[in-house]
């Protein structure tokens, strides 16, 4: 439901602006928890903030759209353009949903901006209702997320969602093995998966703060890991890696970097060969990791644009519905998994909206280098033509072996 029409290229279909629009929504998110998420992806959240200031007015309309970061004019037709483009990348799928109760009556002129085939229904019966959505979650991250994050025993007389899946496998498998860290913040903790690997590009970027290596993959998505400095906040990190996904020419390349010279997590040195060198070469090692969150996006209202119209009071939705309603609950569930042969991962994000108590308001307007990652790191997958940031988060520990 609601995965939109194949048409152009993601690249095309978004402005370079609306590009750091929607990654910039990541990177707030990330910032404004007191703890780094595991799994976080800014991209599931962005089509609802727009699809919700297209059916909003006055200062809840201004909220949405600023963190959005795109006009009333595109707020209109955004989603449906990004899931018809979405539609020509083999390794992302996104999709969004909307299901009304019988309570509510929908502004036909915000129903017709919708994708085609987005618009469902609540029966009201809550095992019911939630079979439903759950069965949706599932079908749209191919069995990665189970249940949609909402908690269908509260009222709920609107539902939106999307989902977001993306896939990918490497062009050379990292080589995975049993190995205890013997120093740093993951010593002590016994054999953990490490994945090892040489990459032939110029895939590694340093500042004095931070270094972001790129693992290309197939289908034009790259796994992007920042390692920073031991020192640095982890907002700090996600920052410096969403600043290097956006600009080729963030910080130096590892080729640049003389035998001796260290950046955070990497040391150059030279070795002989029996062949001639013909492209950078970065020796990796990494983890392999499985994280998943649920996240509430009411602990990040101010962060994410959603403090007026989650107020019961004051939200503005008069080009959504005919009767006054909000937004009661807003939650994300979000998995990722980096393995020796890939990257995948899903993010599901749902808001319910409940209908205002009291009386109806009459409001109604119709308008080689050698890098290790041997301490925890921020991660992000990245559609490479577009620099759309999908999913993004924290490493805090690795993968224990068995």
């Amino acid at each position: 439901m609601g995965t939109g029409e194949r048409g152009t290229t993601i690249e095309r279909a978004l402005a370079p602006a609306e590009v750091e629009a929607a990654n910039d929504v990541t990177r707030r998110w990330f910032a404004s928890r007191p703890h780094p998420p595991a799994a976080v992806s800014g991209l599931g959240l962005w089509p609802l903030l727009t699809t919700l200031a297209a059916g909003a007015s006055g200062r809840t309309a201004a909220e949405l759209l600023d963190a959005a970061g795109v006009g009333p004019e595109r707020a209109e037709s955004i989603t449906g353009g990004l899931l018809g483009a979405a539609a020509s990348a083999p390794a992302l799928h996104l999709a969004v949903g909307v299901w009304a109760g019988a309570s509510i009556t929908l502004d036909p002129a915000w129903v017709a901006k919708l994708p085609s085939g987005a618009v469902g229904t609540l029966t009201g019966e809550p095992a019911a209702d939630k079979a439903a959505l759950d069965r949706w979650a599932s079908e749209e991250t191919d069995g990665m997320i189970e249940r949609m994050p909402l908690d269908c025993t509260r009222r709920i007389d609107l539902a939106l969602a999307s989902a977001l899946a993306v896939r990918t496998t490497w062009g050379t498998a990292f080589r995975d093995a049993a190995i205890p860290f013997r120093s740093g913040p993951w010593a002590g903790l016994g054999p953990c998966r490490v994945l090892s690997n040489t990459i032939r590009g110029d895939v590694l970027r340093v500042s004095d703060e931070a270094a972001v290596l790129t693992v290309p993959g197939h289908d034009d998505i790259d796994v992007l890991l920042a390692l920073g400095r031991a020192d640095l906040a982890p907002g700090k990190v996600f920052a410096a890696l969403v600043d290097a996904a956006a600009d080729p020419d963030w910080g130096r390349s590892s080729e640049d970097l003389r035998p001796g010279e260290r950046a955070p997590g990497v040391t150059v040195a030279e070795h002989r060969a029996p062949r001639p060198q013909t492209a950078p070469e970065v020796d990796v090692r990494t983890v392999r990791f499985a994280v998943e969150a649920d996240l509430d996006l009411s602990e990040d209202a101010a962060a994410l644009g959603l403090v007026r119209a989650s107020d019961e009071a004051h939200a503005e939705f008069d080009r959504l519905a005919a009767e006054p309603t909000h937004v009661s609950q807003a939650r994300q569930s979000c998995v990722a998994v980096f393995s020796a042969t890939g990257f995948k991962a899903a993010a599901v994000t749902a808001m319910a909206m409940t209908r205002t108590a009291g009386v109806p308001q009459m409001r109604h307007t119709h308008r080689r280098a050698s890098i290790v990652f041997d301490r925890p790191f921020a991660y992000a997958a990245r559609h490479r033509p577009s620099g759309l940031i999908l999913v993004g988060g924290w490493v805090d520990e690795p993968e224990r072996a068995a």
